[in-house]
């Protein structure tokens, strides 16, 4: 009986604090994707970059025209990546990752091959990214992403954020403010803005029909320096 009233109590307690803080996001405003992009596209042509830049700028687009989590690019397994009749790059994601449940479509990553801008190409770039890093001395590892110095090995979702982070910094973003986290907040806005279906956004960045996270937490104004693809718009806004 004590326990049940020690219960209540602590769940009135909860309540009130929830009520007086409420969670709050992140992110007041975001940024706008074309600062990114203008940087990335200064890292051309593919193939005579360094490693380390095709790496940071492939798994960036990636995040970019996705809309996921790093944790999720962190999973890209080069046996998962699948060119669909040189339209665009397919990437299956299986692995269990945070909003996997029951009646839950694993993730489904779409690169486009973007011919205005292939400097900004989210699919050439990884497939020169594949090229670059096939011969590398490597044991059974088949993860996409590989450190860019020897030994050559997989890397945590830690590092992948670094590598973003140094996108972001060497675009002109405040860093202390904004983290790789925060291209999932720029890419939505920045596609909600360009008027891409709202059903699309959230299939696209792996929220459910129903889910009000986008509206609530991620749905921001944009800072500013009936689309049907959300890669093409996040791009194709860089052309205008």
């Amino acid at each position: 009986m004590g326990n049940s009233i020690d219960d209540t109590r602590v769940k009135r307690f909860m309540k009130g604090v929830y009520r007086l803080r409420p969670p709050a996001p992140k992110y007041d405003i975001t940024w706008e994707p074309n600062l990114v992009l203008n940087y990335l596209s200064k890292l051309w042509p593919n193939h005579t970059l360094s490693l380390e830049d095709l790496s940071k700028k492939a798994v960036t687009l990636i995040a970019l025209v996705t809309a996921h989590r790093v944790q999720t690019i962190s999973l890209i397994k080069t046996r998962n990546v699948f060119v669909n009749q040189g339209s665009e790059v397919i990437i299956k994601i299986p692995d269990f990752i945070e909003t996997s449940r029951l009646d839950a479509h694993q993730p489904l990553l779409k690169l486009p091959f973007f011919t205005p801008r292939p400097e900004i190409c989210p699919a050439l770039c990884v497939l020169a990214y594949l090229n670059r890093t096939e011969n590398l001395p490597v044991n059974n590892q088949d993860r996409l992403f590989l450190s860019y110095k020897k030994p050559y090995k997989e890397i945590s979702t830690q590092t992948l954020s670094r590598w973003i982070k140094t996108i972001l910094a060497n675009s002109g973003l405040d860093t202390t403010i904004f983290s790789a986290h925060s291209t999932r907040h720029a890419s939505t806005s920045s596609a909600y803005r360009l008027e891409v279906n709202l059903d699309i956004i959230r299939r696209t960045a792996g929220w459910s029909e129903a889910s009000g996270v986008f509206a609530k937490f991620y749905n921001k104004e944009v800072i500013v320096n009936d689309k049907s693809s959300f890669a093409q718009s996040i791009l194709s806004n860089h052309c205008n």
